[in-house]
């Protein structure tokens, strides 16, 4: 991969089927206005997968049997970009059923160089009925394994990105980032915006826990949380969070 490839990233939790007649078409202008190169969705689901296909015509997305890829997490890419060379579904410890590291490898089409590896998770809730009963905080364990996963996918020399939904914003992301990644927002000096909720279309105490991360000859440009909007409906309880990347 050359300094010449620059592409869009995106990582969205996309709320399952929550609201989904109401939220369909603020998402699928979402999708069709800002278009990026790489899509790592969490909760997905049959909507959404039928309405990103139609919306991403130029992308796609792993197509496997395991439940996981169709009810939980998939990745899209942009084909004119990049050769898809192989995929997995890795069992880092995430207490939900069909939850995994999810993970494709790019080859670069126009510029060449080392594949890109593109990995997501969605780990778990801190609600979680385990968890409440344990009192321990499950997302450490899963950030550790997530390190240990993506030493044996890729180098920390190789072009590496790790986006998701880590239901956190401490300690899971120090050892991330204690294991050699290091996110968007800190790359460009930038103070972590609030990705969760969207208001109006739902109401939490803010968030932040959606990440991109990378490490390797990667160099982030921009990064935005995205507040979208149709009238008052926003596309998912989770704010887009959309990084530009070139070759460091």
């Amino acid at each position: 991969m050359s300094s010449s490839l620059r592409f869009v990233v995106c990582t969205y939790n996309l709320w399952q089927d929550e609201r989904w007649p109401e939220r369909q078409e603020p998402l699928r202008q979402f999708i069709t206005l800002h278009r990026p190169d790489i899509l790592c969705a969490q909760e997905f689901c049959s909507q959404s997968q039928c309405l990103l296909d139609q919306a991403l015509p130029t992308h796609q997305r792993v197509d496997d049997s395991f439940e996981g890829w169709k009810g939980e997490s998939n990745i899209y890419w942009n084909e004119s970009l990049f050769n898809l060379l192989e995929y997995g579904a890795e069992d880092i410890g995430i207490l939900e059923q069909w939850r995994r590291l999810f993970w494709v490898r790019l080859q670069p089409k126009i510029t060449g160089g080392p594949p890109l590896l593109v990995a997501t998770a969605h780990y778990t809730w801190p609600g979680n009925r385990q968890e409440r009963s344990d009192r321990v905080n499950v997302r450490v364990a899963q950030a550790l394994n997530t390190i240990k996963m993506l030493r044996r996918l890729a180098t920390q020399s190789s072009p590496l990105l790790f986006m998701g939904d880590l239901n956190d914003h401490y300690s899971p992301l120090k050892i991330l980032q204690e294991g050699g990644l290091t996110d968007c927002f800190t790359a460009l000096g930038r103070i972590p915006q609030i990705t969760r909720p969207a208001y109006p279309t739902y109401v939490h105490t803010p968030q932040v826990v959606d990440w991109v991360l990378h490490w390797g000859p990667l160099q982030p440009m921009t990064c935005d949380v995205v507040d979208f909007f149709v009238g008052d409906i926003a596309p998912s309880d989770h704010k887009p969070l959309l990084v530009t990347y070139q070759r460091a």
